[in-house]
């Protein structure tokens, strides 16, 4: 469940190759599938292609993710499960999903303000993606309306009075910001 969505059911433990292939059989679609990429990994192969110095792939939207093409030694050969003993021969670099917006989850290891901590404590799953809730896109909307209400109730900023339109959770969104910014 990431932002909100949950695809879970009849997924879990499934191989999502063939879930996929067997979804496009069933719409006649006649694939065959070589790979399955995330969005800072494709981000970063795509610009790769063109610029073959590129090491990161970033995500700010949303969410947030990392990707990154690493020196294959920088990794315990334990994390590459089980490989042909000729891929660990030739293979020098790999591209890594980091799973960033997952970092943070130790108690103090990332700074919050007092709204971060609101909107953790109203989270249905306060501890997942606890990087992605201070940066994300789908979060900062969010932060800023409980800010906001601050600001009002403390100060007395609109007059002191709380618009309808703030008293609902996420009642204010990014993209609502990003309007305003421009």
């Amino acid at each position: 469940m990431g932002k909100g969505f949950c695809a879970d059911e009849g997924l879990v433990g499934a191989d999502l190759g063939e879930v996929i292939q067997s979804a496009c059989l069933q719409q006649s679609l006649h694939i065959s599938l070589a790979a399955i990429v995330n969005d800072s990994s494709a981000t970063l192969l795509s610009e790769a292609y063109s610029t073959p110095a590129t090491r990161f792939g970033l995500i700010l939207g949303t969410g947030v993710n990392v990707a990154a093409h690493l020196p294959v030694t920088l990794i315990g050969r334990e994390k590459y499960g089980i490989r042909p003993r000729s891929w660990h021969e030739s293979a020098t670099h790999v591209v890594v999903n980091t799973e960033i917006g997952m970092f943070g989850r130790e108690e103090g290891s990332l700074p919050l303000t007092k709204w971060d901590r609101q909107l953790k404590a109203a989270h249905p799953r306060p501890d997942f993606q606890p990087y992605e809730q201070l940066v994300g896109g789908y979060y900062l909307g969010e932060i800023c309306r409980l800010a906001l209400i601050d600001a009002i109730e403390s100060v007395g900023v609109f007059g002191g009075t709380v618009p309808e339109s703030l008293r609902k959770e996420y009642g204010l969104d990014t993209e609502t910001l990003s309007i305003v910014e421009a």
